[in-house]
């Protein structure tokens, strides 16, 4: 078995080298199905079962991402079928794994498959699980596994039941009654949800472990199961239980069977034609002979590949043709059986495909015969990878999480896991390194049972010749393409194989600041100001691994006396002490290259290190102060009464104000003056009792700091009032007026006033540094 595993694994390899061996690069041309593919990685997941993650872009714009799951032939893992726990309800995709799991299933594989009701989650065509038919396909599609491991698509089949009365013999005591031998009835729904026009319905356990689920008033017959399973074609001995009518529901039972119809169908005859005790032969039968011996089927859509070619496509369902994420399973010219996953509804991510791209991707990957399933939101894959737990969603389904879906295709293995390693693997397989660059393997080990087994010490890993291998440390040559890496471990004979992806060119670069998630596209900064610059670069979307000496950092100016700022190799970027200054940082990874603007703001006169820089800079870029000219502050300048409560007005979203200010000095055509409205409006400026506010007056410290008091509720700002005792750290609080105590106190509690020297100094004016120091210090 090693040596067939490893063949496997070269031969699926070696394909995915000769696939990627033309350069990395979108093509220009046109390319029909899925487009042109740019990206391809194989992972081997059983000895006959592969995952494939494959990136291509349609028309050089349109980006695809597709997840493709290829069984070929006997092995270790087959498929099944299993329509979530009953008939009746829905899973998502992790939950249908684990539940499979509980029922001794070891699953390395999952694919949502058939449509279903997002109401009731029954499937809307056939479920066939180890034989036993337990849903029925009202004429839709099929696709069908039989035990030889082949695989069926059947065109809209039907499954006729017919039920015979035998009339009651008294074979188990009683009196004999044939009244009703003879009698019979046909319908074809099984399992599926009853709705009061749609005529006969029977149900089995299969269906809920609850009830029939029906809801609107109907007959009900009770059988129960003498001899037989249901099947597709076969033939089952019943013996009716019980007749009864019922607004709701009724129990089913395990070993039961129950046939019903809404009263509006007006059936009522065919209820009559069974009593308690009467023997009734059930027999399926099914119009695509080829369906009687499925051990495993699912419903599907449009039969979309047939015969190597695509079918006629005015015969698709229109409603879902346009592009949408996509599921669709085919079959290849050697039997090799592929399900593919392609994202959608994400422009940046996946767009998804029409059906008639759905249909040419299939035709162009090899399928003789190519069935669409359910897609939209529904789409959905997992993978077991080697070496780990458990399976994991791989697409990014375009609800934003995975969909609760009516039926699913797992593939398990009957082998058993034993702990001991026979399969090595690279659990970050598939990346995409820049040349020269090195990127740190992690190795896992995997056991016959494909469950996670113990690393040995020995590993050895070979590159394939594009790069070479040192430790667990991959180091990428100069040339691109797809490189082969091989791992063994001469104690166990573990051994497997892993990819690593070459690229000179990014696509794409991203530059942040700071450690800020958010890409910058240009920068505005401060004299004196530092940022720290971080690049990514991606392929296609991927993320590219690449050293840190590998990213290039430049930097240019228009003003050769000063300079934008200077860049060190490391990208951190000291803005230059000049504003007004413009220029551009150059970051380069391999050969792509961006350029991120630069403008020096700010003033002049305010130095990198001003005790007031940050509340300057913070409530400049709020908007809430200004300069005195674009370029300069006048920390030291001494502040007007008026203009300190534009700041506060401005601080607190410009409120509308209804009437001017009744000071007879603020004149209404100054530019202060709605703002010393507003500050009267809500008792914030209080005048000096004789109608005046001298808004041209210089502020002082003591009248900053009861101007601020007073507006704190307008600000948002939280506050509990302190006395003037707590003032008694200060040497000069005696000073203080007494209007100001309080809020003097108060603001020195909350941390906002500090004083200078163990000073007040209440009746100095207060300088525009300051006045930013304690407006910021409130406010932020």
């Amino acid at each position: 078995m090693k040596k067939i595993f490893t063949g496997i694994f070269a031969f699926i390899l070696s394909l995915c080298l000769l696939a990627e061996a033309s350069p990395f690069a979108r093509a220009a041309a046109a390319a029909d199905g899925a487009g042109t593919v740019v990206y391809r990685n194989t992972r081997q997941i059983a000895d006959n079962l592969s995952f494939t993650n494959t990136i291509s872009y349609i028309n050089d714009s349109e980006r695809q991402q597709a997840f493709e799951l290829s069984l070929g032939g006997k092995g270790d893992a087959y498929p099944i079928i299993m329509a979530c726990d009953t008939i009746y309800g829905r899973l998502t995709i992790d939950q249908m794994v684990s539940y499979a799991a509980k029922q001794g299933k070891n699953v390395l594989a999952a694919v949502n498959t058939d449509f279903f009701s997002m109401q009731t989650g029954v499937p809307r065509g056939i479920v066939v699980e180890d034989g036993i038919y337990k849903s029925s396909p009202e004429q839709n599609t099929a696709v069908a596994f039989k035990p030889d491991g082949s695989v069926y698509f059947s065109d809209n089949p039907e499954v006729t039941i017919t039920l015979s009365n035998n009339g009651n013999n008294a074979a188990n005591g009683g009196l004999a009654d044939m009244t009703n031998s003879g009698q019979t009835v046909s319908l074809t729904h099984f399992n599926k949800f009853r709705t009061d026009s749609g005529g006969l319905y029977l149900f089995s356990s299969a269906f809920s472990t609850v009830s029939t689920r029906t809801a609107t008033p109907g007959w009900f017959v009770r059988f129960k199961i003498l001899s037989g399973t249901p099947s597709v074609t076969g033939t089952l001995t019943l013996e009716v239980a019980e007749t009864l009518t019922s607004d709701t529901g009724v129990p089913i039972g395990d070993g039961y069977l129950v046939l019903t119809a809404g009263d509006a169908a007006n059936l009522g005859a065919e209820f009559l034609k069974f009593k308690p005790g009467d023997t009734v032969t059930m027999i399926t039968s099914c119009s695509d002979p080829n369906l009687n011996d499925a051990r495993w089927a699912t419903g599907g859509g449009d039969i979309l590949v047939k015969d190597g070619a695509v079918t006629d496509q005015t015969a698709w369902d229109k409603a879902i043709s346009p592009k949408n994420p996509r599921t669709a399973i085919g079959v290849k010219a050697d039997g090799t059986v592929v399900t593919y996953v392609f994202d959608g509804r994400e422009s940046d991510h996946s767009a998804g495909l029409t059906l008639k791209s759905l249909a040419e991707e299939m035709l162009k990957r090899g399928c003789v015969t190519a069935i669409n399933l359910d897609g939209g939101g529904s789409s959905a894959v997992s993978v077991r990878m080697p070496g780990l737990v458990s399976g994991t969603l791989q697409n990014r389904p375009s609800d934003g999480s995975s969909r609760k879906c009516g039926a699913y295709l797992l593939y398990v293995t009957d082998k058993v896991s034993d702990g001991r390693i026979k399969y090595l693997a690279i659990q970050n397989d598939g990346p995409v390194v820049l040349a020269g660059s090195s990127v740190s393997l992690t190795y896992l080990g995997t056991d016959g049972g494909f469950k996670p087994a113990d690393v040995p010490g020995d590993v050895k890993t070979v590159s394939g010749g594009l790069g070479a291998v040192s430790g667990m440390t991959y180091k990428a040559g100069p040339v691109h393409g797809v490189d082969k890496v091989a791992l063994s471990s001469p104690s166990t004979g573990a051994a497997g194989y892993g990819t690593v992806h070459i690229i000179y060119d990014p696509t794409d670069l991203a530059v942040t600041a700071n450690g800020d998630a958010a890409p910058v596209n240009g920068l505005t900064v401060w004299p004196g100001d530092t940022i720290q610059l971080a690049a990514s670069a991606f392929y296609c979307g991927l993320p590219v691994v690449s050293d840190p000496t590998a990213t290039k950092y430049a930097v240019s100016g228009d003003d050769e006396a000063f300079g934008v700022g200077t860049l060190t190799e490391t990208g951190l970027f000291t803005a230059g002490f000049s504003s007004g200054t413009t220029g551009a940082l150059s970051v380069t990874i391999g050969g792509k290259s961006v350029s991120i603007p630069v403008t020096v703001t700010g003033f002049n006169d305010v130095s990198v290190d001003h005790w007031a820089k940050p509340s300057i800079k913070g409530l400049t870029e709020k908007g809430v102060i200004a300069g005195t000219t674009p370029t300069t502050y006048a920390p030291d300048q001494t502040i007007r009464r008026g203009d300190f409560v534009l700041m506060l007005w401005r601080a607190a979203g410009k409120p509308a104000v209804e009437a001017p200010a009744s000071f007879t000095d603020v004149m209404p055509e100054e530019y202060y003056a709605a703002a010393v409205a507003w500050a009267e409006s809500v008792g914030i400026a209080q005048g000096d009792g004789t109608g005046l506010f001298n808004p041209t007056g210089t502020l002082t410290r003591e009248q900053a700091f009861t101007l601020l008091y007073r507006a704190l509720d307008d600000l948002n700002i939280a506050y509990t009032d302190a006395l003037p005792d707590s003032l008694g750290a200060f040497n000069d609080k005696d000073k203080l007026s007494e209007y100001a105590a309080i809020p003097t106190a108060t603001l020195v509690s909350m941390g906002i006033v500090s004083g200078a020297y163990g000073n007040l100094s209440p009746a100095d004016a207060i300088t525009r540094a300051g006045m930013a120091k304690i407006l910021y210090g409130a406010m932020y």
